[in-house]
């Protein structure tokens, strides 16, 4: 459980951002177009790392100190900023790095995204990235799409990640390619993309149906923006997730790990069974009254979460 005081010191981070972010919100006006690097205040510096055929960008907050350094991945369709309200307060002990995955964010490569991008191709891409960075061994958190690709960097290069957090991640058995295409016919017919394979807005009640995410209207914004943003990479990276069989790629997971849920999600406490039975050192925290994107949602408990994890 978080203590008091953790609670108290990032409740109070929280509030300081809150005040300074006057002027320079967290959200822009849902009005206004929501772009990378809107949200300023939160990362102290920003910079990219050429890799084979592209460029990752990576926005950082904090200096170096004796704890290790943070490293943050995001959701699928998302971008670094999802995690800024966790890793400012989480910069106060360590150097926190963000990356945008390949296509997302201002992560840009060279010509049209292919079919498939596998997890271990994209955690290959952000080890080097790290390296180039003078990153040694780290403390690894990825959320959805990042945390996947954060699992296949610690059961490939276990010495990169001495502690990794997971929170809401689908972290299921591998599928077929009959399955990822009738999955997309799905989509299709649901209007989540159109026929070329574009993303198409959402609507605030589908996070609320599903996630039971309370602050819908901001995130569906930001969400909807970032989407639009990775455009036709979010498919390719959704099929490397169906694709990969998570189950056995965790048995090497050397790493202690942290699983972290939202007590009102529907949607991935599912997957708590396979990652719980899988991983050899695991722990896992439910959020009380938290949905199943915490990392947006439920920033002050999350952060939390993790820091206690960490320090222990």
């Amino acid at each position: 459980m978080i203590s008091r005081r953790d609670l108290g010191i990032l409740t109070g981070s929280a509030m300081a951002l809150a005040a300074s972010a006057k002027g320079a919100a967290a959200t822009p006006g849902l009005g206004n177009a929501i772009r990378p690097g809107s949200f300023p205040g939160f990362w102290d510096a920003e910079g990219d790392v050429r890799r084979a055929g592209g460029m990752l960008h990576w926005r950082s907050a904090g200096s170096a100190s004796r704890r290790p350094p943070l490293v943050l991945l995001h959701m699928l369709g998302g971008w670094s900023d999802d995690w800024r309200m966790v890793a400012r307060p989480l910069a106060a002990e360590r150097r926190v790095i963000a990356f945008d995955l390949p296509g997302h964010g201002l992560s840009a490569w060279q010509g049209v995204p292919p079919e498939v991008q596998t997890v271990e191709e994209t955690a290959a891409l952000i080890a080097g990235a790290m390296t180039e960075l003078g990153l040694g061994q780290v403390d690894l958190a990825g959320t959805s799409l990042g945390g996947c690709v954060a699992v296949a960097l610690a059961a490939g290069m276990p010495e990169r990640v001495r502690r990794l957090v997971l929170p809401s991640c689908a972290l299921g058995k591998g599928r077929t390619w009959v399955d990822v295409r009738a999955k997309e016919a799905d989509q299709l017919r649901g209007g989540m993309f159109n026929a070329a394979g574009d993303p198409l807005p959402g609507r605030p009640e589908a996070l609320v149906k599903v996630f039971g995410v309370r602050d819908a209207a901001r995130i569906s914004a930001e969400q909807n923006a970032s989407r639009q943003q990775a455009g036709r990479w979010i498919r390719p990276q959704e099929r490397g997730v169906a694709l990969t069989d998570f189950p056995r790629l965790m048995t090497r997971i050397t790493a202690p790990t942290l699983l972290l849920y939202g007590e009102n999600d529907t949607f991935f406490p599912s997957y708590r069974p396979i990652a719980e039975a899988a991983l050899r050192h695991s722990q896992t925290v439910v959020l009380p009254q938290a949905s199943g994107l915490p990392v947006l949602d439920d920033p002050v408990a999350t952060a939390g979460a993790i820091r206690q994890f960490l320090d222990a």
